[in-house]
């Protein structure tokens, strides 16, 4: 098997696509400037360990994705931390593979069902189930469905078969000072890698710090490791602007930080919203008032502290499992990350797959010094913010979701991209038949009714068993309910990327010559 790649200069930098037709070993691989391409890999991405020796495939950190050729088959890799995840559609003849759901959709020659108003809680099902769930699918208007990969290896052979397996990981910390040496490590070598001479892009570090737990530990990490920019949002919609601002704490760290307004991408008249709308709840929207600041940025963020970090809850995140989590926090940001030209890293899921030992180490006799009490206390998270100089009560006092906007509700919205979304809404169900929007609509109604009034009203933190998983929103706790009329934004999100997507205007390093045209199916 071999690559045959295609430049394509309108392509979001880091996008790719990959198309893999059965019985003929050769690999077309559609990608923007910022792919790093090499004869028998590719990657948008940084990892934990040298630049120069490509690999990926077997590390144990990643963040972004990738893929590597053998003559057996073809490995692609989704990053480490869930974050950054990979999409197929395979067709009888041909497989399609690709970082991004808009980029595979549009080649494969596949669309969203219009009236379907579940992707939403979809993708929060199979981010839930973690690794139990190496490809979770989301359905299309044709048999042939949206597969997600997260923290998943997608593997394919000549003939066209699929198998799944997860990265490696490192072996499991013994105490504090071992999980700290763990996550040193780890950040270092992806910081490393990231900035490497031999590198056509390079990627400098950018920490993204609140008040909270989470963000504060990476940023602490981060620092360790040589990072000496961040950045931390200011709210002028809340009392308090600055209540959840962390740049104190990030100049207390010897970084120099800014401090962005949340609701600034109201301003730019609904040009950023479709980025950050695959994902309508817990929504990083508030990330576009950095645009100009994240390309050729690694940007070190806090997902999964809430899990890892949290004593009542990192004994049963197993294999990267949460069945209590309500929203899919950093997936949204992704069209955003590709076009944008930054890669995301969330250093709290290295070696997070030992969740038991870690749980054992928070509970730790060892660990009580850190222990404030309440339903807010992350003693591995303090204990790596207080020994690095930080006061106690800088951090880890409120919970507040700053970095967030749910795209749930009007005020969300810029003028502009509401009235983009209400045409959208008008003109993709125009063609729906009265009777089939109607069913569509009850039946929404029927699953909130039945979740709200029979679910589970709480979190429970439990283990993640087969009907954990199976029946997630009733077992434990239900996902952020939608409204209606805001339960589409994916199918708009989809509709309004898909022209970054077309290939007009495309310069490849090989001839497409006797190529077979996008739309047709290649069989062995």
């Amino acid at each position: 098997m071999r690559f045959r790649y295609h430049l394509v200069d309108t392509l979001p930098p880091l996008a790719w696509c990959a198309r893999i037709p059965k019985g003929t070993g050769l690999i077309d691989v559609f990608h923007g400037r910022g792919v790093e391409i090499f004869p028998h890999s590719f990657v948008e991405g940084a990892w934990d360990g040298p630049f120069e020796d490509g690999a990926f495939a077997m590390a144990k950190v990643i963040a972004g994705t990738g893929a590597v050729v053998t003559s057996e088959s073809v490995r692609f890799t989704g990053s480490t931390d869930q974050l950054s995840p990979l999409f197929s559609i395979v067709h009888p003849g041909v497989v399609f593979v690709s970082n991004s759901p808009v980029f595979v959709l549009k080649v494969a020659g596949e669309r969203l069902d219009p009236i379907y108003p579940f992707y939403t809680y979809d993708f929060l099902c199979i981010w839930r189930k973690g690794l139990y769930c190496p490809a979770g699918n989301l359905k299309t208007d044709s048999p042939n469905p949206l597969r997600v990969h997260f923290s998943t290896v997608v593997a394919i052979d000549p003939a066209g078969k699929i198998s799944y397996s997860a990265h490696t990981h490192p072996g499991p910390p013994e105490d504090f000072a071992a999980y700290r040496t763990l996550l040193d490590e780890g950040v270092a070598k992806v910081f490393a890698n990231a900035v490497a001479p031999n590198r056509s892009t390079v990627y400098r570090p950018l920490a993204a710090i609140s008040r909270g737990y989470d963000s504060t530990a990476t940023a602490v990490l981060a620092s360790r490791a040589g990072c000496r920019e961040a950045f931390s949002f200011r709210d002028s919609r809340a009392a308090d602007p600055i209540a959840d601002n962390g740049e104190e704490n990030a100049k207390r760290l010897g970084m120099a930080c800014v401090s962005p307004e949340r609701w600034r991408y109201l301003e730019f008249k609904g040009r950023t919203e479709p980025e950050f709308a695959m994902v309508a709840k817990a929504s990083q929207n508030p990330l576009a008032a950095m645009e100009d600041l994240l390309p050729g940025r690694i940007l070190v963020a806090g997902y999964f502290g809430d899990n890892i970090w949290d004593p009542c809850r990192s004994d049963f995140c197993r294999e990267l499992s949460k069945p209590w989590i309500r929203t899919a926090g950093g997936l949204s940001q992704l069209e955003f990350r590709l076009r944008a030209g930054y890669l995301l890293f969330a250093p709290a899921y290295i070696g997070a797959r030992h969740n038991r030992e870690i749980h054992s180490i928070a509970i730790s006799e060892t660990m009580r010094p850190w222990y404030v009490g309440g339903n807010y206390d992350r003693p591995l998270a303090r204990r790596l913010g207080e020994d690095a100089g930080l006061p106690r009560d800088s951090f880890g006092t409120k919970k507040m979701y700053t970095a967030h906007s749910h795209i749930s509700e009007k005020t969300s919205f810029s003028h502009e991209a509401w009235m983009a979304y209400q045409s959208f809404l008008k003109r993709s169900h125009s063609s729906v038949p009265w009777i089939s929007y109607q069913s569509w609509q009850r039946l929404a109604q029927s699953r909130h009714f039945l979740w709200r009034n029979f679910g589970c009203r709480h979190y429970r933190y439990v283990p993640p068993t087969r009907w954990q998983r199976r029946l997630s929103f009733l077992l434990n706790t239900h996902p952020r309910l939608l409204s209606w009329e805001t339960m589409f934004t994916f199918q708009w999100a989809v509709d309004a990327l898909a022209p970054r997507y077309e290939f007009s205007h495309g310069k490849e390093h090989e001839p497409l010559a006797h190529f077979p045209p996008l739309n047709a199916v290649v069989c062995s």
